[in-house]
């Protein structure tokens, strides 16, 4: 049975427990860890690129992959029309428990209409592979009302396979590099590896252009990460 880790550690949080962290592996990477409260941040505590994605955020929005709930609460609390979804009935559970507007949904069912989609903490992840981010924006071509408008974070994670020289070592008959394979270890217990989705700059211009988007960057990190709004 494939265990919910991310679901064990917001019911913990929610119990009262702090400080406790999930372990995250993935095929590229080992053993760094994520600390469950960061799922609960406030909006003092948001980091640069989720301040002005609030900044940014109008009309009816739909937080996709909400997880524990933290933007879709801030919202909330600013007067927006919100509503969180997530596949994960725990954390959908948690999300109400926090008085969230939330919904066990898939993003591929949804037929309400809305003016932001939101993918934060690299949500567009969920689209799994290339092929998959087609998808996510078809479906939002659907739901997007007039002048609607998706803010999305991702990484591009080409430096992870820079070598010593400033080349880049790739296998182009692979897949894309940006699809990653993910485990998490919570107090011992490790759930089934899943894929996600890391979409680099230059794919996500092109995937945009080719679904009838427009593109604007709004922030770059040091070390791949960014905010983009497509409308």
């Amino acid at each position: 049975m494939n265990v919910d880790i991310f679901g064990l550690a917001m019911q913990d949080y929610l119990g009262g427990e702090r400080g406790n962290m999930i372990r995250v592996d993935t095929n590229l990477t080992e053993g760094e860890e994520l600390s469950v409260d960061y799922l609960f941040r406030k909006e003092n505590e948001l980091p640069e690129w989720e301040t002005i994605a609030m900044s940014l955020c109008k009309g009816k929005i739909l937080d996709v992959g909400a997880g524990a709930g933290c933007h879709s609460l801030i919202l909330q609390h600013k007067g927006f029309d919100v509503k969180a979804i997530d596949i994960a009935p725990v954390a959908v559970e948690c999300m109400k428990q926090q008085g969230i507007n939330a919904e066990l949904k898939d993003y591929f069912e949804e037929e309400g209409k809305y003016d932001t989609l939101l993918f934060l903490m690299n949500g567009i992840g969920m689209a799994l592979t290339i092929e998959g981010l087609e998808h996510v924006f078809a479906q939002a071509k659907k739901i997007l009302n007039p002048g609607g408008q998706i803010i999305l974070e991702s990484s591009d994670i080409i430096y992870m396979f820079e070598e010593e020289d400033g080349s880049y070592v790739i296998d182009l008959n692979g897949a894309y590099y940006g699809e990653m394979e993910y485990t998490l270890t919570y107090k011992g217990v490790q759930g089934e590896p899943f894929p996600w989705l890391y979409v680099g700059y230059d794919l996500l211009s092109d995937k945009a252009e080719e679904a009838g988007f427009k593109l604007e960057f709004l922030y770059q990190g040091e070390e791949g990460n960014y905010l983009a709004r497509l409308y």
